[in-house]
């Protein structure tokens, strides 16, 4: 039998006790009003007697937790059952229920209470405990959450505040290289009209991929939809990857208000975290190696891949491999592209996303790509090699890079897009460095003649500088200045003879302590001298 409508028990039992008071009620009414109601005879009898004690006053109240019977429910996690065996073997004092001893604050907070059946405490419970207090005794806190009931913000205009936060996506796929793994993907949610502006996936969440996000959410793109412009405040969680120092950088940078929630509390970015499951219902689900289906009872997925450590680790050698990672950012990509235009929400009032941000006249800030072209890079430090800057397995090269083998520089880079990187060198913006791999004809003749020019550049210098230290070498006499000589000065008549007399002098001084002097050196000496 099922539950019956409180209006038609109402009105059938106001019937039957007309029929009572006028002395009509027989038992043939009551077997009519029960085949009505679908009940069975003996319950309309007490819709009768009931009705009788509450007109005579005489209407017994239910029975009322005590202290106790609450003390015990929390002590029993929220087992009524337990509850009721124990407080019966208190009461009646038999053996202790289950095996299990009672404790001593029950068994003397129920001393001398009356028997209850257990249907009744039960209902007693049922009624008394709100459902948020059993969930959590049973389950934890969260199961409290999902019973409780919460605030709702109230309506925000386009683009004024974002929600940002991480997934780790439940699709088994092969990196470029090494083991299956499962991605993650940073998620960006317009408050007001749920468009998703900006998102990005890595194979781990960082830094650089929520500047990604960011940049995809600032700039105006025609091909995502009417997007892009700089919100008024973000909301982010406790991860580490939103409060880096680049991350809260660049927001202040822009005059964006950067809300940090406090930990645990989900609820308080429901729009993304609702988004998530939007996405893991419509589209992750029907993926292959979605790692949320169903299992077998050793815990291997139904299909042909299998998510545990060894098979994650062989995958890259098996027969059956999962999608790349590339797949699945196209597969995403084309599906945030139906979202945004074609998919119709209902709080929205079955509008798309582009349809509620277009219909919306709050003025938007715009900026210009090339403005945040440096702003909303990830950073990295990096020492310039033989070969250039090693990044990301690639060699980058510019010709700015010429002659700073072994300077210490920083790069910032875009996630996912290797084709560039942008070079700075003592916090100065010195070059945009492209792969070698992919230099064009006319980049590698710009390199190389800019080589040939930082060549003849140092050999020109080092002229310059040789012919410095010749002419600083030279002894300098009188005010006249010295002329230019390949290894001494010229000298006059005058400066000859001087030099004579220094040199006998020094050549008799070094003969002998005794002053004797080898009459062969003279004639040498000014032979030479005069040669």
């Amino acid at each position: 039998m099922g539950r019956v409508d409180p209006e038609k028990r109402a009105s059938a039992t106001a019937r039957l006790r007309q029929l009572a008071d006028t002395g009509h009620l027989t038992s043939r009414h009551v077997r009519l009003t029960a085949d009505g109601c679908g009940v069975s005879e003996r319950t309309v009898w007490r819709w009768i007697d009931a009705k009788t004690r509450e007109a005579d006053g005489r209407e017994r109240p239910g029975y009322q937790l005590t202290e106790t019977d609450r003390e015990a429910y929390t002590f029993y996690r929220g087992n009524a059952a337990a509850v009721y065996r124990a407080r019966r073997a208190v009461v009646e004092g038999s053996i202790p229920p289950a095996g299990v001893p009672v404790p001593d604050f029950l068994t003397q907070g129920w001393q001398g209470a009356q028997p209850v059946a257990e249907r009744t405490l039960r209902r007693a419970f049922a009624d008394q405990v709100p459902p948020a207090e059993t969930a959590v005794l049973r389950s934890g806190e969260n199961a409290r959450r999902d019973a409780d009931v919460y605030l709702s913000r109230p309506p925000s205009s386009r683009n004024q505040v974002w929600e940002m936060d991480h997934k780790q996506i439940p699709v088994l796929v092969m990196p470029p290289r090494g083991a299956a793994v499962r991605p993650w993907m940073t998620t960006i949610i317009d408050d007001a009209t749920r468009a998703l502006v900006g998102w990005a996936i890595a194979l781990t969440p960082h830094s650089g991929t929520v500047l990604t996000a960011i940049r995809m959410g600032l700039v105006e793109d025609a091909e995502r939809g009417p997007f892009g412009a700089v919100p008024a405040l973000v909301r982010i969680d406790r991860s580490l990857e939103f409060a880096a120092r680049p991350v809260t950088d660049a927001l202040k940078a822009l005059g964006v208000d950067v809300h940090r929630l406090p930990a645990y509390t989900p609820h308080r970015k429901g729009k993304v975290e609702r988004f998530h499951r939007t996405l893991e219902q419509m589209l992750l689900s029907t993926l292959p190696g979605f790692t949320g289906g169903p299992r077998d009872a050793a815990g291997r997925l139904h299909g042909p891949l299998d998510d545990r450590p060894a098979a994650r680790a062989a995958a890259e050698t098996a027969d059956v491999r999962p999608m790349g990672i590339d797949a699945l950012v196209e597969r995403v990509q084309g599906w945030v592209g139906w979202y945004n235009t074609a998919h119709q929400h209902s709080a929205l009032g079955r509008r798309a996303p582009a349809q509620a941000w277009e219909a919306d006249p709050t003025p938007l800030a715009r900026i210009s790509p090339e403005r945040l072209r440096h702003l909303l890079l990830a950073e990295e430090e990096r020492v310039v090699g033989k070969d250039g800057i090693r990044w990301d397995r690639m060699s980058y090269l510019a010709p700015e890079l010429q002659g700073r083998r072994g300077q210490r520089v920083q790069i910032r880079y875009m996630p996912h897009d290797n084709r560039s990187i942008e070079v700075y060198a003592s916090g100065e913006y010195l070059c945009t460095a492209y792969p070698q791999t992919h230099l064009t004809p006319e980049q590698v003749e710009e390199f190389r003649q800019a080589q040939r020019e930082e060549t003849r550049r140092l050999r020109a210098a080092q002229r310059r500088s040789a012919r410095r230290s010749r002419t600083e070498l030279a002894p300098m006499t009188g005010s006249a200045p010295a002329a230019e000589s390949r290894l001494l000065p010229a000298v006059d008549g005058d400066d000859l003879a001087r030099r004579r007399s220094e040199r006998r002098l020094a050549e008799r001084s070094s003969t002998s302590l005794l002053g004797l002097v080898d009459p062969t050196i003279h004639p040498v000496v000014e032979e030479n001298e005069e040669r």
